[in-house]
């Protein structure tokens, strides 16, 4: 019996093989890229896109995933629905017309005539004759236009416009108190 078990061992440590594993082993998945056999029996071309056909196999061991295909198709997806959103907020949009300007009589700066001053509305700086009326305020759409056209024609030191009876330097009903607390 002992022989048998010398020769066993003697056997056994004369056979080697050209056969080696490695310490550390790399495991790849690689997608099939072959043809499947159908059940009639004929070869069958699976259905893989050509990124996936194309792909290199990745190390199973590795800390991320080949998902190729899945974000090329995720980004479809994104996309499509990214463009139904984009189409959505187009036909909510509203656009809205630009107005026409006040009319400005250039040169006159109704903001910083207001900060200019210091007298309030009424109180009489410019002497006036006679008691004329503001009967011209009536041709001016806004007290802004009309302040406007008062400084344009001379005033407040004039009122060639008849628009400023009481003599404050305030056209109408224009009042400046809006633009003094403007920080210009």
């Amino acid at each position: 019996m002992r022989i048998i078990a010398a020769l066993s061992v003697g056997l056994l440590a004369g056979c080697t093989s050209s056969v080696t594993v490695p310490n550390d082993p790399v495991i790849y998945e690689v997608p099939s890229t072959g043809s499947v056999a159908s059940a009639g029996g004929g070869a069958e071309t699976p259905h893989f896109s050509s990124e996936l056909r194309d792909a290199q196999g990745t190390p199973i061991s590795a800390d991320s995933l080949n998902l190729g295909l899945y974000s090329l198709e995720q980004q479809k997806i994104d996309a499509t629905i990214a463009e139904q959103n984009l189409a959505a907020a187009k036909s909510q949009l509203v656009v809205i017309p630009p107005s026409g300007l006040p009319n400005q009589v250039p040169g006159v700066n109704i903001a910083l005539y207001a900060q200019q001053t210091t007298n309030a509305k009424g109180q009489a700086v410019y002497r006036r004759s006679g008691g004329r009326l503001t009967s011209g305020c009536g041709r001016y759409g806004t007290p802004d236009d009309a302040q406007r056209a008062f400084l344009a024609a001379g005033g407040p030191e004039t009122d060639s416009l008849g628009l400023d009876s009481d003599g404050d330097g305030f056209a109408c009903k224009w009042d400046p108190a809006p633009y003094r607390a403007l920080q210009l």
